[in-house]
């Protein structure tokens, strides 16, 4: 059975998550059906707040190339993900939203936990 290895997130101009998969939630440790509604900036540390601020709006611009980013999840530990981040627009014209799609370093604990669960599964 084919798993991905990437999350997608969707997050409205205002920073409120509208949709991410269940490997996405997995990453930060939240139930699937918690996660709309809630703020993106609640996976980012304090200090780490305004640089997020910035990649936000920077993502609202064509053709920005990825970046790594320290996330964290809800027990507060560190989630180290590469962003692809693309602007979402109407018709072409005006930006609604920022999808994410989101890599996790392969020495990941959580990954390398899944991957191993996964591979036990189907051996």
């Amino acid at each position: 059975m084919p798993f991905s290895d990437k999350g997608v997130a969707l997050v409205h101009l205002s920073g409120r998550i509208v949709f991410a998969c269940t490997y996405f939630c997995d990453l930060v440790r939240i139930k699937y059906n918690k996660i709309a509604g809630m703020s993106c900036f609640d996976f980012v540390y304090p200090e780490d707040v305004d640089k997020a601020r910035k990649l936000f709006e920077l993502i609202k611009k064509p053709n920005v190339e990825p970046f790594e980013f320290r996330l964290r999840d809800t027990d507060g530990k560190p989630v180290l993900v590469n962003i692809q981040g693309a602007a979402k627009r109407v018709g072409g014209g005006d930006v609604y939203a920022i999808s994410a799609t989101v890599t996790v370093a392969d020495d990941n604990p959580i990954i390398a936990t899944k991957h191993r669960i996964i591979s036990e599964l189907f051996a």
